[in-house]
């Protein structure tokens, strides 16, 4: 007959090497204190406070909000991966970049913005992301809190996934291998989503969209 266990229960018998587990062989390990991303001591955000976001945002209840996040490969070489999150569909957009400036943030925005409409952006307060007003009106960017990672969860959350397959120290990665990795992550089924895939999410709730547009015109013409 099966017995209920809890989750700290669980890490107490791992802790104890009563399972034959080690930390290290946990998906998502628990580590020691990490470095904190430092902001800029004079970074004055040329945007809103994540305070401002309206509900539409703040309640996911509509796609094309996204919050932004860089996740580094190697300090070596200084490749790191920009990646945006959609905060309602969960779709993710994932490329490699040669370093954290902000001048190539922007540049990858540009080039990002050719292929997908982003109605908003919530960042942190990291240098790289203090010059986000060049390429979108500061009534649609946000920061969030300094050392405040949570209020970015949906962000922080993916970047662990990215981590299965990139993890810290990495030295070697293409393009062509990042663009895998975000299609493995859109198709991943998820339980916020009611085990939809972030590509099905995402694709459905635009074509909902389209519909309702056809709809509108249709209506207009008969009146």
């Amino acid at each position: 007959k099966g017995v209920n266990v809890g989750i700290s229960t669980i890490y107490y018998w791992i802790h104890h090497g009563k399972l034959g587990l080690s930390k290290q062989d946990l998906l998502y390990p628990r580590k020691g204190k990490a470095l904190k991303k430092q902001a800029s001591t004079n970074f004055k955000p040329a945007g809103q406070s994540i305070e401002q976001r309206s509900e539409a945002i703040n309640l996911r209840l509509e796609n094309g909000h996204y919050e932004i996040d860089t996740v580094l490969l190697t300090r070596a070489k200084n490749y790191c991966l920009l990646v945006l999150t959609d905060r309602k569909s969960r779709h993710q957009i994932i490329r490699l970049i040669p370093n954290k400036s902000a001048e190539v943030v922007n540049q990858a925005l540009k080039l990002i913005l050719k292929q997908h409409k982003i109605l908003s952006i919530t960042a942190d307060n990291g240098t790289e992301f203090n010059r986000l007003f060049d390429v979108f009106s500061e009534e649609h960017i946000y920061y969030a809190h300094p050392y405040a990672s949570w209020e970015r969860g949906t962000n922080e959350n993916h970047n662990r996934l990215i981590r299965r397959w990139l993890p810290k120290g990495t030295k070697k990665m293409t393009s062509k291998e990042v663009a895998f990795i975000e299609k493995w992550i859109n198709n991943y089924p998820k339980k916020c989503l009611d085990y939809k895939s972030p590509r099905e999410d995402f694709w459905m709730a635009n074509l909902n969209l389209k519909f309702s547009k056809m709809e509108i015109i249709f209506i207009k013409r008969f009146q």
